[in-house]
């Protein structure tokens, strides 16, 4: 990568190839009209599209670019989702703005978070994409090709980013002096902003314990189990409301539109908080299965070994890694707007199930019949 490469991207960890191909893009002035950033969240696409699509609008001025990059510049715009999709009546807009020629930069560029765009919107999207007119330029961003619909993913040039391998996470958390940097790189899974998340947040270290003890808590009747899921969903709650409270504490007097935009931040990192709980339980049960086949150096809740294998000893020859699978269908349940609560509890009553009828030992078969 060239030093100017460097310089721009600077901060992002990994990715080299995703960085290389977007700096040669600058350099060559061959640009296409549309981009798909696909990847898992957390390892840099948006921070990435923010900082290329600031490149774009200001044509190699310094200044028009560092404008860009703190939200000043007219031609660098972010559509931010109303709830959980973007309506057509936004993307109407985008459509008719980018019709027009750019206000001062050399191009126009707009990041659109692709996965939030229903049929109705894509289509409203299409032409443009198809026929896009003037100097303007699309960055989507998505977590998945399979999330977009493919009306849209075949007309963008995709640009894969990957999960962050966990030992540079680790030496970024280490530099930034954040505590037990090798415990949040291993919870993060490739993702620097959830392992930040882990390292730095109160309320995900609050989350992860609740999960713990709810993902292990087979004896418990159904109230036992209900009243474990309300304190997942309180934690997630409460995610949400610091999330609102960071969002707010950037404006001194914020109006009708900051607040708007806060509830909708607070929303979608509760719903963050929910899905994390389902791949915190995944962890668990994982952590279990590689402690029952020896291989405790792969845990990644290194701090919890020893209660780990403790439940093991307990409920010997459990399905651990089918326990762990099980959480597919709960998160395919989430994405269809299913109850969370209910998701949780049917989840956790199924594993509860799994556990108890795939172990041995005359404590398990009492629990059993209890179920």
């Amino acid at each position: 990568m060239m030093a100017e490469d460097r310089d721009r991207f600077e901060g992002v960890l990994g990715n080299g190839t995703a960085l290389r191909l977007l700096g040669r893009v600058l350099r060559t002035g061959e640009v296409s009209q549309a981009y798909l950033f696909h990847g898992p969240p957390g390892v840099g696409k948006r921070t990435v599209a923010l900082r290329f699509g600031a490149a774009l609008v200001a044509g190699g001025a310094a200044v028009a670019e560092d404008r860009a990059l703190r939200g000043l510049h007219p031609d660098l715009t972010e559509i931010l989702p109303e709830g959980a999709f973007t309506t057509i009546g936004q993307v109407r807009e985008v459509v008719r703005l980018a019709a027009s020629r750019p206000f001062e930069g050399a191009r126009r560029v707009f990041i659109l978070q692709a996965d939030t765009l229903n049929v109705q919107s894509a289509n409203a999207l299409l032409k443009t994409l198809e026929e896009p007119e003037g100097e303007t330029v699309f960055v989507l961003l998505a977590t998945s090709r399979e999330g977009v619909l493919p009306t849209i993913f075949s007309r963008a040039q995709s640009v894969r980013f990957n999960p962050v391998p966990t030992n540079i996470v680790q030496k970024f958390l280490e530099n930034r002096g954040a505590p037990k940097p090798d415990l949040a790189a291993k919870l993060g899974r490739g993702s620097v902003g959830l392992s930040l998340r882990y390292a730095e947040d109160p309320e995900f270290g609050e989350l992860r314990g609740t999960v713990f003890r709810a993902g292990f808590a087979f004896s418990e009747d159904f109230e036992g189990r209900h009243e474990a899921v309300g304190e997942i969903v309180g934690r997630a709650e409460a995610v949400g409301a610091a999330r609102e409270r960071e969002a707010l504490s950037r404006f001194e007097e914020p109006d009708r539109r900051a607040k708007d935009g806060a509830k909708r931040a607070g929303r979608a990192a509760r719903e963050g908080a929910l899905r994390e709980s389902l791949e915190l339980l995944a962890f668990l049960y994982r952590d279990a299965a590689v402690v029952e086949a020896g291989a405790e150096e792969l845990v990644a809740n290194t701090d919890r070994v020893t209660e780990i294998r403790d439940y093991v000893d307990r409920y010997r020859d459990a399905d651990w890694a089918g326990a762990a699978r099980s959480l597919g269908e709960a998160r395919a349940a989430l994405a269809y707007n299913v109850s969370p609560e209910a998701t949780l509890e049917v989840t956790l009553s199924r594993i509860r199930r799994k556990i108890l009828v795939s172990s041995r030992g005359s404590s398990t078969s009492g629990s059993l019949a209890g179920a």
